[in-house]
């Protein structure tokens, strides 16, 4: 088969996460929380499996740029917002979390303007990896889950801040507009 008929595999990948998040939340509040561990862990899969798809075949969009880590971040959120609900997490990692994303979406803006854009490194990755498994563990009841959750956190934190380092980088660099950093 023609690879260009894959082009827009990771783009619809991108949508059915997004589609998992009112699912995952709906099967979570009427207590059906294996089947809402299940949908999580399958929405997260297809980050991984859209993102390898992505790099490898050039099939980078600016659609998939812009969903792709608003639906990985809504998942988590959701995720993160509704343990919480229901007690197996305190409500400071969503707190937490979610204006560590709205500090970054408002830099993002103020840096797009500027035409400067900073794709994910490995900070960002493992952050998104830790705070995976303390989710899961939250989902299992698992106690231990508050203590990968901190480093989860800690690490999305000091991502930000490899971030706006790169972000400042390219702003002091002149002619760079555009230019993706990894």
């Amino acid at each position: 088969m023609n690879k260009s008929k894959w082009r827009h595999v990771p783009n619809i990948l991108t949508i059915l996460r997004l589609i998992a998040v009112p699912v995952m939340a709906l099967l979570m509040i009427s207590g059906k929380l294996t089947e809402g561990l299940i949908v999580f862990a399958a929405a997260e899969l297809t980050d991984i499996l859209d993102g390898y798809i992505a790099r490898k075949y050039n099939f980078i969009t600016n659609f998939g740029k812009l969903a792709d880590p608003f639906a990985d971040k809504a998942i988590q959120l959701t995720a993160l917002l509704l343990l919480a609900r229901g007690g197996r997490l305190p409500y400071y990692f969503f707190f937490i979390l979610i204006a560590k994303e709205a500090a970054m979406i408002i830099g993002s803006l103020f840096f797009l303007r500027k035409e400067i854009v900073v794709s994910s490194n490995w900070v960002g990755k493992a952050a998104a990896a830790v705070l995976f498994a303390g989710i899961v563990l939250a989902f299992l009841n698992i106690p231990a889950a508050v203590y990968i959750m901190w480093a989860g956190t800690a690490i999305s934190i000091a991502a930000s801040f490899v971030y706006l380092n790169c972000y400042v980088k390219q702003l002091k660099s002149p002619g760079t507009g555009r230019k993706e950093l990894d």
